[in-house]
């Protein structure tokens, strides 16, 4: 008890190793902390521990806001219920416009933890319509647009603003006293296009006065060709000595100013459609008359009848013959030659609408007399002495009168009813044979180097009294024989003219000249210069027009010259 003292072991060396395990733990512990991310590394180790094991408490989704143009609208559980919502609310859009306004536009859904959802989805389905309302921009109205032809279009505010234009542009294209209303057809295969119609109120009772829209009076042609045709004559004077034999009516052309209408209908293909347009498209009840009765110019082919010349046909169709041959190239180089029956292109005005027209009319026209010829053995061939001048007879004649826009295109005649027998003309006719070669002796050409453009006889439906010799402007005229001067100046169509009496009742004639070498009562010998060649008077181009007359009758100068 009383010996050595005991060894006693202190603390840290009796357990060094777990101090030291500890030691490392705890180390280890603090570096891992102070490195986690988002930790601040200034923090102690102690509030880095406590800050590592907080955890943060997460919202449910409880359903998804509804967004369009930037505005909610309401908020939905399920997000798959958004089309249906959409949908209803573009249809009630489409209802409520009247038409199918072709946007597409999808709104946001966005997830949310807050709030409470929209639970009467007629609120939602209103908000949609009015936020796709004002994406629309300039809402459109609804329109009957009438369409004519292949190209034109107007669009009114309503189907009677459409019947009023038909009406007002029927009126100004044809002037009746009928009254009539416009009735439309709808299309079996599409029941928004129409088709208008004209409906007559008491058509029996209806008269139509047969004026254009201009005021023109319009009247019946009886006939246009009588049985000498005077007035496409070359010279005048011809005209006057031969208008003996032609054949005068006493009836007079009546002509025709009302008849029955029977029939109005539009001659273009017309549709009206009821459609939506932008409010700028849509024109007045006025403005649209005037768009569809204004006259435009088109092109049309004209055919070349007895007459004619370029100058003639742009005069008669109001255009400048610089535009006649700019729209017929090679017009001008030609026009000397063209023929009956060619065609030329002209530009006539015409109306969008036309308007066509059928009207029973009832007419006179008058049955032209025969000629009875008699001959007269005392006077020579080719005078004619009128015994007894006959009379035409009168023809009733009922007819179908077709007009497009006031311009008659077509006549049916129905029925004739003779009212007044015609009876013949009398007409002494000389048969005495002119003298061989005249009564002077021989004749000579006046001219030489010439070239026959028209020969003696009839010619354009009247009697050429002499030969056509053309040549150069300038050339010497000479006397055909020998004689006295008995006229030498201006004579109407003939232009510069000289007549030589030759004696026994024989003349001959030179006409269009442009110069005259002798006068009245001069004695000149065959061959002798007379007058220079011209183009005066009605002349188509230099030439002389030469006649030989026995006893004042004209005779074929051929048969006579050398």
């Amino acid at each position: 008890m009383y010996g050595v003292p005991k060894f006693r072991e202190n603390f840290f060396m009796k357990y060094k190793k777990e101090v030291l395990l500890s030691v490392g733990a705890v180390i280890t512990i603090a570096t891992v902390v102070r490195f986690v991310p988002g930790q601040d590394a200034s923090k102690t180790q102690e509030d880095n521990l406590s800050n590592a094991i907080v955890i943060e408490e997460v919202k449910p989704i409880i359903g998804y806001r509804i967004v369009i143009n930037g505005a909610e609208v309401g908020v939905i559980a399920d997000e798959a219920s958004i089309d249906d919502l959409v949908n209803k609310a573009y249809n009630k859009l489409v209802k409520e416009i009247g038409y199918d306004p072709e946007i597409t536009v999808k709104p946001a859904l966005i997830p949310t933890s807050d709030g409470e959802l929209t639970l009467d989805t007629s609120d939602i389905i209103e908000g949609l319509k009015s936020e796709l309302y004002y994406t629309l921009g300039d809402v459109k109205q609804k329109a009957y647009v009438m369409r004519i032809g292949d190209d034109f279009t107007v669009a009114l505010e309503s189907i009677e603003a459409v019947k009023q234009v038909l009406c007002n542009a029927q009126e100004k294209i044809i002037n009746t006293d009928m009254a009539f209303e416009i009735d439309f057809d709808n299309n079996e295969h599409n029941s928004m296009v129409m088709t208008p119609k004209v409906l007559m109120i008491e058509p029996e009772e209806a008269t139509l006065n047969l004026s254009t829209a201009a005021g023109e009076a319009a009247e019946v042609t009886i006939k246009e060709e009588k049985a000498v045709e005077i007035e496409n004559a070359e010279d005048e004077d011809e005209d006057e000595e031969n208008a003996e034999d032609a054949v005068d009516s006493d009836i007079e052309e009546e002509p025709v100013d009302n008849g029955v209408l029977k029939e109005i209908e539009f001659a273009e293909d017309i549709a009206i459609v009821e459609v939506f347009v932008d409010p700028s498209e849509l024109v007045d009840v006025e403005t649209a008359t005037e768009l569809i009765t204004k006259e435009n110019e088109e092109e049309k082919i004209y055919f070349v009848e007895s007459g004619d010349s370029p100058w003639l046909i742009a005069n008669q169709n109001d255009m400048s013959l610089k535009d006649l041959y700019k729209m017929n190239p090679g017009l001008e180089e030609q026009e000397k030659s063209i023929h009956i029956g060619d065609e030329v292109i002209i530009m006539v005005p015409e109306p969008e609408l036309k308007v066509e027209t059928k009207i029973e009319i009832i007419y006179s026209e008058p049955i032209y007399r025969e000629t009875t010829y008699v001959k007269d053995a005392n006077t020579y061939v080719g005078r004619q002495t009128v015994i007894d001048n006959g009379s035409d007879g009168v023809m009733e004649i009922t007819a179908i009168l077709t007009k497009l826009n006031g311009e008659e295109i077509e006549r049916e005649i129905i029925n004739k009813e003779k009212l007044v027998d015609p009876v013949n003309k009398i007409v002494s006719k000389g048969s005495k044979p002119f003298p061989v070669k005249g009564a002077t002796g021989s004749y000579i050409f006046p001219v030489s180097g010439y070239v026959i453009t028209s020969p003696f006889g009839y010619r354009w439906g009247s009697f050429h009294h002499g030969v056509d010799l053309a040549l150069a402007t300038g050339n010497p005229v000479v006397a055909a024989d020998g004689g006295t001067i008995i006229f030498a100046g201006w004579k109407n169509t003939y232009g510069y003219m000289v007549d030589i009496d030759h004696g026994n009742g024989v003349t001959t004639r030179y006409a269009h000249n442009s110069k005259i070498l002798v006068s009245v009562g001069q004695a000149v010998s065959k061959g002798e210069d007379i007058a220079e060649v011209g183009s005066t008077g009605r002349s188509t181009g230099p030439h002389v027009h030469f006649e030989i007359r026995f006893d004042g009758v004209a005779a074929n100068p051929m048969n006579y010259l050398e």
